[in-house]
């Protein structure tokens, strides 16, 4: 079981405390049977427990399912060091326009499998190929700002064996297209040289390196101040670097896109679904069965019974 909330949980739970709070207040101010409060007061907690598991939206995983997916291999590589959260796409962090790029090109591409990998002093593996794209999305969600004290300045061969890695797995699946998008804002700053990326052409059929930033750069901030730049003690900027990205892209034989805004990436996203095809998995899908009219049926049950009983007496 798992849950999809309709509305944030913690919104929704305090609203109906606040409500839960005042109707049983107002019962315990009656004069009636102790019995009838403890009663009325029952009801009303199992109406508001049923609200609050309905706006939860637990849905069953079913597994084993004949599935119609594509025949793609989607690899995210994310870059995540500190540069990454400056502020310079619409005046947000890097990595929120990251985020919802990514959410996009899964939407785009569903029936794909989908892995990350991310990379800042070392590269991990976050979520390998799989048809459950909600485990790669829920993946994206675990990642934070690093500390600047965990920050050892950028470095774009640190993805070398896991990137390796992954594409060899994919390229052995027959009849899939490998697809990568390279997502960073170029910039190296450990005084380490770029690697050729060309060994791994071969391996990829299709994808784009995403840039993000601004040649103006932005600033990085960090609780309630920005982060200082060491050697002069002022603000610390972060600049895009297109060279390295640019090099990146052509040495794997892909596109390059500067982006600011999603729909950027739409004429590449075209492209693959064109050269896609459409397969049926046997029993290796994934999907998710909403559960929630379980808890309707009773809650309107229970509120027609108020609705009968507050006619007959007049009163919750």
């Amino acid at each position: 079981m798992i849950f999809k909330p309709i509305l944030p949980e913690i919104l929704v739970g305090a609203v109906l405390f606040i409500i839960y709070a005042a109707l049983s207040f107002g019962i315990v101010k009656r004069k009636t049977k102790l019995i009838y409060k403890l009663s009325a007061m029952l009801r009303i907690f199992v109406i508001m427990a049923l609200c609050f598991v309905i706006n939860m939206r637990p849905m069953r995983k079913e597994y084993n399912m004949d599935v119609e997916m594509k025949n793609l291999d989607v690899l995210f590589v994310v870059d995540t060091t500190i540069s990454m959260w400056a502020e310079d796409v619409n005046g947000k962090p890097r990595m929120d326009a990251v985020q919802k790029d990514c959410q996009h090109i899964v939407d785009v591409l569903d029936g794909s499998n989908f892995a990350l990998m991310r990379f800042d002093n070392k590269s991990q593996i976050l979520a390998p190929f799989t048809q459950d794209s909600s485990n790669v999305l829920d993946a994206f969600s675990t990642i934070s700002t690093p500390s600047r004290h965990y920050a050892k300045g950028s470095n774009l061969n640190v993805v070398e064996k896991d990137l390796e890695d992954l594409l060899v797995s994919s390229n052995k699946k027959e009849g899939r297209m490998t697809v990568v998008f390279f997502i960073s804002d170029g910039e190296v700053t450990d005084d380490s040289e770029l690697m050729s990326y060309d060994k791994y052409e071969k391996y990829v059929d299709g994808g784009a390196v995403l840039g993000y930033g601004t040649k103006k750069g932005g600033l990085m901030k960090e609780g309630y101040g920005y982060i200082k730049d060491p050697s002069t003690y002022q603000d610390a900027v972060s600049i895009i670097d297109e060279d390295n990205l640019q090099k990146i892209a052509t040495d794997m034989q892909i596109d390059y896109i500067h982006m600011q805004r999603t729909g950027d990436i739409d004429y590449v996203l075209n492209t693959i679904k064109a050269a896609s095809k459409s397969i049926i998995d046997e029993g290796k899908g994934v999907n998710y069965e909403d559960t929630y009219f379980w808890y309707v049926i009773p809650l309107i049950l229970l509120l027609l019974a108020e609705v009968v009983i507050y006619i007959r007496r007049g009163r919750l």
